[in-house]
């Protein structure tokens, strides 16, 4: 769990933004790192066909298109969409369910991370900042951070343990649970234009369904 949660504390800025202040400080650190992201993404087309997966970042992307540039120890990301207002909200069950913010990203990874990206060098990335909040006194199980995502590309995708944050399991009376929920997906982010977000329903502590056996969400990812 300890490795989990230091894993977590780098995507969660890196991959939610947090409103206009993040855009603000990212756009510094775009033209800090514009430059380089250019030379390496060149240098990569200039390769052989075999080594497809390092030079199709601007090409899925949208060609010579400008994006939001990120950088930290997982490595440096194009920001290729950000909606911060999703504005959705469920009540499924005695649980409050938010879905507020999504977004989509090609990230070039780290050596010292690709174990955690299935030794890929680069990877898409789909993100959800989501929230789930019990309003009964009863104890309540409930896993958003176990979700699936199923892509118009015709992918089907569990949550990436890892990346996500611990915001399902056992809600021991009101209790209240925040964070991000984050899928690794084949496609270019340019290919991807709606997502459905599936979360199994609730159940009590006597294992019984206390809501709808599931819930899916059709969310739109088109830049």
């Amino acid at each position: 769990m300890k490795v989990r949660h230091w894993l977590f504390t780098l995507p969660l800025v890196f991959l939610i933004g947090c409103g206009e202040t993040d855009e603000a400080t990212s756009s510094e650190t775009t033209e800090q790192t514009e430059q380089t992201t250019d030379e390496e993404t060149t240098s990569s087309s200039e390769g052989s066909e075999s080594s497809k997966d390092e030079d199709t970042s601007s090409e899925g992307n949208g060609g010579s298109e400008e994006f939001e540039v990120e950088e930290n120890e997982l490595g440096i990301s194009q920001i290729y969409m950000r909606d911060s207002d999703l504005g959705i909200e469920e009540k499924i069950g005695p649980i409050i369910f938010k879905i507020n913010k999504v977004q989509t990203m090609r990230l070039q990874v780290a050596s010292d991370f690709r174990s955690v990206f299935d030794d890929k060098k680069e990877v898409t990335l789909v993100s959800f900042s989501v929230v789930a909040e019990n309003t009964s006194d009863d104890t309540v199980t409930f896993y958003p951070d176990q979700a699936r995502l199923v892509t118009n590309t015709g992918e089907q995708i569990d949550a990436a343990f890892l990346l996500s944050d611990d915001v399902g399991g056992e809600f021991l009376g009101k209790v209240r649970k925040e964070g991000g929920v984050h899928f690794q997906v084949d496609s270019m982010p340019a290919e991807l234009t709606e997502v459905r977000f599936v979360v199994e329903g609730p159940y009590n502590d006597q294992f019984n369904t206390i809501a709808e056996d599931r819930y899916e969400y059709t969310i739109s990812v088109t830049k």
